[in-house]
């Protein structure tokens, strides 16, 4: 009978364990998805200040920074790259980022491209 109370104590343990493995991976996805959305928030600010009609795409990656920077700083969001263009009546604005996980082992870093448009203004 003895054994049994041990063996009781072990599962707790274990069940414990990947409670609180569960719960870290399911925050690390709910922070991915903010920095995701800050990013997107970032490059719509940044089409909506190259719209004006004396605006230019270094406006667009200035705003479109400004704005990612002040929203989701830190180390899980990594901007790889983050280029506006202006093709004919459109400002297209791009990113490429990596979103880092909490724990490589269990969940892999994610790669996005992102892009955002928005018509000139005439």
């Amino acid at each position: 009978m003895s054994y049994e109370r041990g063996f009781t104590t072990i599962q707790y343990v274990i069940a414990t364990g990947l409670s609180l493995l569960l719960f870290v991976l399911t925050a690390n996805v709910l922070v991915d998805l903010y920095a995701r959305g800050a990013v997107r928030d970032g490059l719509d600010e940044g089409v909506h200040a190259a719209v004006p009609a004396g605006a230019n795409a270094q406006q667009c990656v200035a705003r479109a920074r400004e704005v990612v920077r002040s929203i989701a700083g830190g180390s899980v969001l990594r901007v790889r790259s983050l280029t506006c263009s202006r093709n004919g009546d459109r400002v297209v604005a791009r990113a490429t980022i990596t979103l880092r996980s909490w724990l490589p082992m269990v969940l892999p870093d994610w790669h996005v491209q992102l892009q955002a448009t928005a018509t000139i203004e005439r």
